[in-house]
């Protein structure tokens, strides 16, 4: 955005009150992820152990229990995924999108689809939203360089919102990104498009079943005037493609 005599001023964000770190769902799902994760790896060695000893039928048994908990710790970060980006981006512009609670492999997939929609409409920048890494590991952020170095692979010039660290701000002017996207996969083996609970916008408990994922996203952006078609578009693209119907 430029101001008078086009002189390049920094967007105006408006306060975030929502922070994943404390959201008990989020960090409920995630959890829940991640104890699946424990368990597959459990069974997978139980399995090679019992086939070792020559019980082939406790280590076919024991593998398909393993499988059955990778297909859960994935259902379980898709949810994540869903969950933390609708409630980061409840509030953010049409010309912006925010990762934070999402890891690497998801935050790159979805930018990857966000930016072909960008350029695919003749959108000239996009502000990406990836923290300072405040709620990373040891404090170090993970986010910023993936994305750094993913807008380098594809020529994608960029660099820090003045006066945000957190924001990194991407030049799309002549960028082309391949006719399938950049030939990333969905981030886990099976997001499969299951009807996922609905939330609240504190952050509560599931609300019953949501049949139709996208129509949520409607309500939620026709309930803010701030709001336009535009965005909603945005959420739709996106949100398929997290479950992979794209």
């Amino acid at each position: 955005m430029n101001g008078a005599g086009g002189v390049a001023v920094a967007t105006q964000h408006p306060v975030r009150d929502y922070n994943h770190s404390t959201d008990q769902e989020y960090q409920r799902l995630r959890k829940l992820a991640d104890e699946a994760y424990k368990k597959r790896d459990r069974f997978s060695h139980e399995s090679q152990t019992a086939y070792q000893q020559g019980d082939k039928k406790s280590a076919h048994d024991l593998s398909e229990k393993s499988k059955a908990q990778l297909k859960i710790a994935e259902d379980l970060n898709m949810q994540a995924a869903e969950y933390v980006f609708v409630e980061n981006n409840a509030d953010s512009s049409s010309n912006e999108i925010d990762l934070h609670g999402l890891y690497v492999k998801e935050a790159l997939f979805i930018l990857q689809k966000r930016i072909k929609f960008a350029t695919d409409h003749n959108e000239s920048q996009l502000n990406v939203i990836v923290g300072k890494g405040l709620h990373s590991q040891n404090g170090i952020a993970k986010l910023k360089p993936s994305i750094e170095e993913f807008c380098a692979k594809h020529g994608i010039r960029n660099h820090l919102e003045k006066g945000n660290s957190g924001v990194l701000v991407l030049e799309l002017q002549g960028v082309q990104m391949p006719v399938g996207g950049t030939g990333m996969s969905v981030p886990a083996n099976q997001y499969n498009a299951q009807p996922q609970p609905q939330y609240n916008n504190n952050g509560g408990n599931p609300q019953g079943q949501a049949n139709n994922y996208n129509n949520n996203i409607n309500n939620s952006t026709n309930d803010n005037n701030g709001k336009d078609s535009t965005l909603a578009s945005i959420f739709k693209i996106i949100c398929s493609c997290i479950k992979g119907l794209t």
